[in-house]
């Protein structure tokens, strides 16, 4: 199985995806590959300070959102080449927190950059299908409030994306909450990375027990079936 945890800032995915990795492996001796993007690879770590914290590098880097969701696919490459697609064909389980595929087009669209731009960046490499994506969905105001206890107890005070506005997120959670639908040619690229029918909607808002009950159940039920058929196709 390959399973995608999305969302926007301060929407929990990360704790849920240690979460319920940990119950499966409590409850049923099941271990899956914990992947966060970007950063699963050596080269990802650097990435990631690169697009995050690029004052922590140099004060005179100034980066345009395109150039940004370069570096992202340069990420995820490596991870699929180097992580996704060994494990998989070793019948590993692989959990990732985030997709550039799924997470740079919203977030690209959210920083109007040129789709035919996204488009032709995402026709680099054809990822593997995941079988499941979980979209974490929760109102600004509450995942703020997450986004700020964090960032107190560290020394960046939030990364490039938690210091936008609140209508930034507020774009976000709605291009997230219309994932399949935004558009045609969005749809279109979202599918290259799972079936439409595959990706579910977290109401994220709820506490943490009650989201993390949610996605564990639901996993346990989608990896009952042939992990690579559309939920549509189960009768």
């Amino acid at each position: 199985m390959y399973v995608i945890f999305e969302g926007g800032e301060g929407t929990g995915k990360s704790s849920t995806m240690k979460a319920v990795a940990e119950r499966l492996e409590q409850n049923h001796n099941y271990e899956a590959l914990l992947t966060y993007h970007p950063g699963s690879t050596a080269l990802g770590t650097h990435i990631r300070k690169l697009v995050k914290y690029p004052q922590l590098i140099s004060e005179d880097i100034i980066m345009d959102p395109l150039s940004r969701q370069v570096l992202y696919m340069a990420d995820t490459i490596n991870f699929i080449e180097l992580i996704l697609k060994p494990s998989l064909a070793k019948n590993k389980t692989v959990f990732a927190d985030r997709s550039s595929f799924i997470s740079g087009l919203v977030y690209a669209t959210a920083e109007e950059v040129d789709q035919t731009e996204i488009m032709r960046l995402m026709q680099i490499v054809d990822p593997p299908r995941a079988d499941r994506v979980y979209v974490f969905i929760c109102p600004w105001e509450i995942s703020q409030k997450r986004v700020n206890a964090q960032s107190r107890l560290s020394e960046t005070k939030g990364d490039h994306y938690d210091n936008e506005s609140s209508v930034f997120h507020d774009k976000i959670n709605q291009i997230y909450g219309n994932l399949q639908c935004y558009n045609q040619e969005f749809a279109m690229m979202i599918s290259r990375v799972a079936a439409l029918d595959n990706i579910v909607h977290v109401d994220a808002s709820l506490p943490q027990d009650k989201v993390v009950d949610f996605v564990y159940n639901d996993y346990l039920a989608a990896s009952a079936w042939n992990p690579r058929i559309s939920t549509s196709d189960i009768s």
